[in-house]
């Protein structure tokens, strides 16, 4: 009986092995295939996918073509070529998430304790960038903590973002119920305790949304990172972090300059404590006021 017991797991060993071999096949695209798709992307659609770092890109491409049951990238290129509805969607799949509120609570209270006190005092109207806003609690993380800190008549968010799916009636998303923990874990680091982010969320039957006040002070908008939102003002803040990595050098550059070139004199640019920009040509223009979260202070 054990040895038969033995050899259905050295069996099963190997099926799954052989399985994982055999997948890992499937999924497998190549350089030449990544830069066939860029290239008819940006003939068809106007969009730049080459600005993706190419790793991160590519875990990304296999991921679309396991949720959309693809077999190869030339059947992707195509699907992607043929049909603006699933670029659109395609452009949510691959966009950057942001997975919780109130993601490194440390720099919410840096916001809280240090900004937001400073641009209060001295500012009759604090605008706020946060491009690449993702599913939007790097948005709502901030209006909360805005609301907390009683500047809710002084402050405007534009939270901005690459995809259609993204924007569309953000009032109304649902969010996974999953997040709770981690998002009331988050938030309690950030208040000390004091409060539950329950406060702020409204159950819904596959999830929760979070109330509508936290909306009142974010007006959300469809918009290219490599494209500067010429229709705004200049702002006194822009919060983009942790976003830099996935990109290209030279498109880490470009962002960076147009960052620059939003940010009023004295604004502070806050990228995360992933982040490096000292490379960067545009670096010079800022001073560095908070090196754990990487908050730094135009000066230029």
């Amino acid at each position: 009986m054990i040895n038969l017991l033995i050899i259905f797991v050295a069996h099963w060993f190997r099926y799954v092995y052989c399985m994982s071999n055999f997948l890992d096949k499937e999924i497998e695209i190549s350089i030449s295939g990544i830069r066939k798709l860029i290239e008819a992307v940006n003939k068809k659609h106007g969009f730049d996918l080459g600005n993706f770092a190419l790793t991160s890109f590519k875990r990304r491409l296999i991921k679309a073509l396991q949720k959309n049951e693809l077999k190869n990238i030339e059947d992707l290129t195509e699907k992607l070529v043929s049909d603006k509805s699933f670029f659109d969607k395609f452009l949510s799949d691959i966009d950057v998430e942001c997975t919780e509120f109130f993601r490194d609570p440390a720099f919410w209270r840096y916001l809280r304790d240090e900004l937001l006190p400073v641009l209060g005092k001295n500012l009759m109207k604090i605008k706020i960038w946060i491009p690449g806003c993702s599913t939007g609690e790097e948005a709502l993380t901030a209006s909360i903590v805005i609301l907390e800190s009683g500047l809710k008549d002084k402050a405007e968010i534009l939270a901005t973002d690459i995809t259609p799916y993204t924007i569309n009636k953000p009032g109304k998303r649902i969010f996974s119920n999953s997040k709770i923990e981690i998002s009331d874990s988050n938030y309690q680091r950030f208040n000390d305790g004091k409060t539950s982010f329950s406060q702020y969320i409204e159950p819904q039957v596959n999830g929760f949304s979070v109330c509508d006040k936290v909306y009142d002070n974010i007006k959300f908008e469809l918009n290219n990172y490599h494209q500067e939102v010429q229709q705004h003002n200049m702002f006194n803040l822009i919060i983009c972090r942790n976003i830099f990595i996935y990109y290209t050098s030279q498109y880490q550059e470009k962002l960076l300059e147009i960052f620059t070139n939003k940010l009023i004199y004295n604004g502070y640019l806050a990228i995360g404590n992933m982040e490096d920009i000292s490379w960067c040509k545009d670096f010079n223009r800022y001073r560095e006021v908070n090196n754990s979260e990487k908050v730094y202070k135009k000066i230029d």
